[in-house]
């Protein structure tokens, strides 16, 4: 028998992709995927149920990858991030 505590550590630990050097791997897919401009105007924040949150510096920023550039991206991300899926892309204000 285990303990609730045990268990749910063991989950948590498997679920999270950004443990041992998924950060930093993660983070490059998002340079190439996204591009030099972009990577260096945002940070990934979070990944959780295939959903990745990347803080970006402007709301116009925001807008041009929501509107404009999400389905590329998102596609190069699972391209050169195949650990993971990615179905989709939120992006958030820098402080929000």
């Amino acid at each position: 028998m285990k303990r609730v505590g045990d268990f749910l550590q063991g989950i948590l630990r498997d679920a999270n992709p950004l443990r041992r050097g998924g950060l930093f791997e993660l983070t490059e897919a998002w340079s190439r995927a996204a591009g030099p401009e972009v990577a260096r105007r945002s940070r990934i924040i979070g990944f959780a149920r295939d959903v990745l949150t990347v803080a970006v510096e402007s709301a116009a920023l925001r807008q041009e990858i929501e509107t404009f550039r999400k389905e590329q991206i998102l596609a190069r991300m699972n391209e050169e991030f195949p650990a993971k899926r990615i179905a989709t892309l939120k992006c958030v204000l820098r402080g929000s």
